[in-house]
């Protein structure tokens, strides 16, 4: 029986440097919006400065975790085949997407806190 192979690719991915060389990524939280070509990189702003190139777009967002706390981040175009207009409404859905992800990611850790109590 032959399968028909499903050759579609959702809209958003992260990139993984894991392989033989090691993680080339160094823990870096980098997203893809696939149908542009747009690369972001998300960074957590605390008290570390973070100095990007003025001509590299960026913006800056708040991100309220399941236990009510601020968290201020810092997205950064890293590259993008979209223009102007396009690129401002593909950060600000990436960063929607990221905020789902952050969610996903917090409730998945109170699950597995509580399987373990349990």
């Amino acid at each position: 029986m032959e399968k028909e192979l499903q050759l579609t690719l959702p809209e958003w991915v992260f990139l993984d440097g894991n392989s033989h060389l090691g993680d080339t990524l160094e823990n870096r939280v980098v997203l893809q919006h696939i149908l542009s070509y747009t690369i972001l990189e998300f960074f957590i702003l605390d008290e570390n400065v973070i100095a990007v190139n003025t001509t590299v777009k960026t913006k800056k967002f708040t991100y309220t975790n399941i236990y009510g706390d601020d968290e201020r981040h810092l997205i950064v175009v890293l590259f993008s085949m979209a223009d102007d207009a396009d690129l401002d409404l593909i950060v600000d859905k990436s960063i929607e997407f990221y905020k789902h992800f952050m969610d996903w990611e917090d409730n998945s850790l109170i699950i597995e806190e509580t399987s373990k109590d349990n």
